[in-house]
């Protein structure tokens, strides 16, 4: 999740800091490397929504492939910089969720919605027999409703920093908050991208990743400007999604059956030092499902992909691998 100041996040207690010298804005080679791996950017319709995602990879059908779903107002290229330390064995796809990113917005938006787009672009993007979709926060939960959706076509869903929580324990996220103002217009760019923020917020030492996905979460405006809400009467930039998504969202409180019922291969990871790492719900986690795995990223907190890039990148890769090898992503292929 990211952007200026999260209203569901302000009675939050303040990040903790990190020393100076311990944050890296230079971009290291393994960075700039991923970055320049080949993708095509494509699209599909979803119930009259045109959804952006970006694809790593080969053209092999057979091939197992990953679709990595994004938070609260992120986009696509929050996984640009993951998708390329794993397509030596996988097709992968990144995509933006409906009002978010590149992708169309809606006059209305639902779980369901979420979670057809889920289905759409992972059945799109060709990313063999069963995908297996990754999400992230708020991308777990649309997650864990595709999956309620589609978990007899998919190979298995991986929750990252997404708490499944008993009916009795169940959290609105946006119902019981305020109403989700329009998005603040900055004058240029660099004003806005110098007001990027990581929600829950929290300090990253990679700084260099953090400057990357800022500057791709803006998008310009011009007079009149707004796709299909009240006209803008400033130019300038802003950010990607639409302020009004979140007015009136329902997540439900049937997560837990939700999970406990699926068809396919599941796991839940955090950060250990994230906040949403809390060992009473972990503890409910293991309970419902023993078979499945739920473990911690050290040195990780919410944004565990920022974090630690390479650790959430070998976590996928493992699961993908013990999946493959028990049979749930489809027939083997060596390409």
């Amino acid at each position: 999740m990211a952007y200026e100041k999260p209203q569901n996040y302000l009675t939050e207690p303040a990040a903790r800091s990190l020393p100076d010298e311990d944050m890296m804005h230079h971009q290291p080679q393994w960075f700039r490397e991923a970055l320049a791996a080949p993708r095509e950017s494509r699209r599909v319709m979803v119930d009259g929504a045109n959804i952006h995602y970006l694809r790593w990879g080969n053209n092999d059908p057979k091939r197992p492939g990953i679709l990595f779903v994004h938070g609260n107002g992120a986009h696509a290229f929050w996984f640009a910089f993951i998708a390329p330390l794993l397509t030596h064995r996988y097709n992968v796809a990144s995509m933006d969720l409906g009002g978010m990113g590149d992708s169309d917005w809606r006059e209305h938006y639902s779980r369901d919605s979420f979670a057809h787009e889920i289905g759409a672009v992972a059945f799109d993007a060709g990313l063999g027999p069963k995908p297996v979709i990754v999400g992230h926060s708020f991308g777990g939960f649309t997650t864990l409703m595709a999956g309620n959706h589609y978990s007899d076509r998919l190979g298995g869903l991986i929750l990252a920093d997404f708490t499944v929580r008993s009916p009795e324990t169940a959290r609105e996220w946006f119902l019981d908050g305020p109403v989700r103002r329009p998005t603040r217009i900055y004058p240029d760019f660099e004003t806005a991208k110098a007001r990027f923020r990581l929600a829950p917020l929290q300090p990253c030492a990679n700084g260099f990743i953090v400057d990357y996905i800022g500057g791709l979460s803006l998008r310009e405006v011009k007079i009149g400007d707004n796709p299909g809400r009240r006209p803008s009467n400033e130019a300038g930039w802003t950010w990607k999604f639409d302020a009004e998504i979140f007015n009136g969202l329902r997540m439900g409180n049937d997560h837990a059956d939700i999970y406990a019922k699926l068809a396919c291969p599941a796991a839940t990871v955090f950060g250990l030092e994230s906040k949403d790492y809390e060992p009473a719900s972990v503890d409910f986690l293991r309970s419902l499902t023993p078979d499945r795995p739920v473990f911690t990223v050290p040195g990780a907190q919410h944004h565990i992909m920022l974090d630690q890039p390479h650790a959430f990148a070998a976590v996928v890769g493992s699961l993908m691998a013990q999946w493959e090898a028990d049979g749930a992503l489809g027939p083997i292929s060596h390409g």
